[in-house]
Formats: structure tokens, C-alpha cells, sequence
């Protein structure tokens, strides 16, 4: 009985990390969306006749919208429903992010093992948001 007890508690505290992590990833991107780099990036897609996608702002307000939501989820009498919901959105867009930076561009680059390394991070992250997912299922 003890050991159930623990796992909740484990499960309790990756849900607070993995929103904390979420809403800050969020706002960073957020942040950072009109810095001089990220100018100048949307400039030279401009240049070469590419379009100025808005897709990574909406993920990343997709990812604060979810990582608050999942944090209060912890200390407030959220849906189960909604959390569900947001952590199902937030890891099919992880699933996606994953498909195009690992596989679809830059397969083992910079080199195999940091290749690795980068995917397992991201896995663990969507591993992470999956074990969320289930106690709300």
C-alpha cells in the first residue's frame, strides 16, 4: 500500500515539473519571437520566398495555455476532462516537433550521439506528459 502511495506522490510532483517546464518553454518562445534573431530569420525566409510561419507562437501559447492548466490541475479541482484534453494536445504536438526535428531534418546530426541524446530528452518529455495523461484517463 505504501508503494502506491509513493507513486502517486511521484506522479504529483512530475506533473508540477512537466508544467513548470511547459509554461516556461512557452514563454521563452514567446519572448523571444520578436528578438533581433528572430527578425532577422523571418527576414531571410522573406528573401528566399519562404513564408513567415506563426506556427511556433501558437505552439508555444498552445504550451503555457497547457502547462497552466496541467499545474493547476495539482492544487485546484480542475476536469479531468480538460486535463486530459491538455496534456493529449501538448503530446501530439511533442509527437510532431520529435517527427520533424529528428526525423524529417537533421537525421544524426550534429553526430549520432548527441542525435540521441537530444531525442531522449524529448522522450523522456513525452513519456513524461503520457504517464500525466493516464491519471486523468
Amino acid at each position: 500500500m505504501a508503494r502506491s502511495r509513493a507513486s502517486i506522490d511521484l506522479v504529483t510532483v512530475l506533473q508540477i515539473v512537466v508544467a513548470v517546464f511547459l509554461v516556461t518553454l512557452g514563454l521563452i518562445a514567446i519572448i523571444h519571437y520578436n528578438s533581433d534573431m528572430a527578425r532577422f530569420g523571418r527576414g531571410m525566409n522573406k528573401l528566399f520566398g519562404r513564408s513567415n510561419d506563426p506556427l511556433n507562437l501558437v505552439v508555444a501559447i498552445v504550451e503555457v495555455v497547457a502547462g497552466v492548466i496541467v499545474f493547476a490541475g495539482v492544487f485546484f479541482a480542475v476536469q479531468s476532462r480538460l486535463l486530459y484534453a491538455a496534456t493529449m494536445i501538448i503530446a501530439i504536438l511533442w509527437i510532431i516537433q520529435i517527427i520533424l526535428s529528428f526525423f524529417a531534418s537533421n537525421f544524426a546530426e550534429p553526430d549520432l550521439v548527441v542525435w540521441i541524446n537530444r531525442l531522449a530528452a524529448d522522450l523522456i518529455v513525452l513519456l513524461s506528459l503520457w504517464l500525466i495523461n493516464r491519471k486523468y484517463a
